[in-house]
């Protein structure tokens, strides 16, 4: 089914995904998870790797992780990724960031990568909710 033609019924269907968005650019992280909310899905927001990770020590349960690369704190966005993909296999990551060029070599971290300003970021991530596969897909 093309992705423009899912309707709010089906999106539902993914029975509300739990995000967790550590993006640093206020404006950025409060758009995003205005978008994402606006979904029907859970949204948790930090400001940094660090924060996430701390919050990720928690018994609470993420499908999906949206982070920047580049935040400030002792941790970026890849050692997030690194840290979810080690202790939670399960749960997709996305990474939109404007240094997207830094993901070159770490691939395997994550199964979305988008560049800053990404206009269809919350349609891909839909998209990427509702894929079986595990392959990344990158722009």
């Amino acid at each position: 089914m093309a992705p423009e033609t899912m309707s709010l019924i089906e999106v539902e269907a993914c029975s509300a995904p739990r995000v967790l968005i550590a993006e640093d650019e206020i404006l950025v992280r409060l758009d995003f998870a205005e978008s994402i909310r606006d979904l029907g899905w859970e949204v948790v927001e930090v400001s940094s790797a660090d924060e996430a990770i701390e919050l990720l020590r928690h018994p609470l349960h993420f499908d999906l992780l949206v982070t920047d690369i580049q935040m400030p704190g002792q941790k970026d966005g890849l050692d997030l990724a690194r840290h979810v993909r080690e202790r939670f296999p399960d749960m997709k990551i996305a990474i939109v960031s404007g240094a997207t060029y830094m993901v070159e070599h770490s691939q395997d971290l994550c199964h979305l990568v988008m560049s800053k300003p990404a206009s269809d970021a919350v349609q891909r991530l839909l998209e990427l909710m509702k894929a079986d596969g595990d392959g990344p897909e990158h722009r």
